[in-house]
């Protein structure tokens, strides 16, 4: 099965980024406006994108504050998708985000669309990381 996979250097806290990307303040600053994110092992996080008729949802199947996220797709087209962040400090300063999406079935027009998807939003939450101000890139 083909992996999504890419890494981003931020200039920011491993806390910062944990939270850009685990909370529901954190995910409105970046990826979608509409977003629902439970904290810790075994909440749910409901996403919600313009045009598409119900949120797309996760379980929070991994889940270490300021090091490492693990978001399993439940529904949509993540369905049986893992979303994992991993999170390091850099010896210079801020932190490496190492990003994979695994367990697509085939690389296809649907995977080929999510990683130039990912690769958009990653630079939204990069922004969103080093500078705090909000910049979701859905505003539904």
């Amino acid at each position: 099965m083909p992996d999504i996979a890419m890494r981003l250097a931020v200039e920011a806290g491993p806390d910062t980024v944990y939270r850009a990307v685990s909370t529901t303040d954190g995910i409105h600053g970046w990826f979608t406006a509409t977003a629902v994110a439970g904290e810790g092992l075994g909440s749910l996080h409901e996403l919600s994108f313009p045009g598409v008729p119900e949120p797309w949802r996760l379980r929070v199947t991994g889940a270490e504050p300021g090091k490492r996220l693990v978001l399993a797709g439940l529904n949509g087209p993540w369905a049986g998708t893992e979303q994992t962040y991993e999170i390091s400090s850099r010896a210079e300063g801020g932190v490496t985000l190492n990003f994979t999406h695994s367990g697509f079935p085939a690389v296809d027009d649907a995977y080929r669309d999510f990683t130039y998807g990912w690769a958009t939003k990653f630079v939204q939450l990069k922004s969103y990381a080093e500078t705090g101000e909000p910049t979701p890139f859905f505003t539904c």
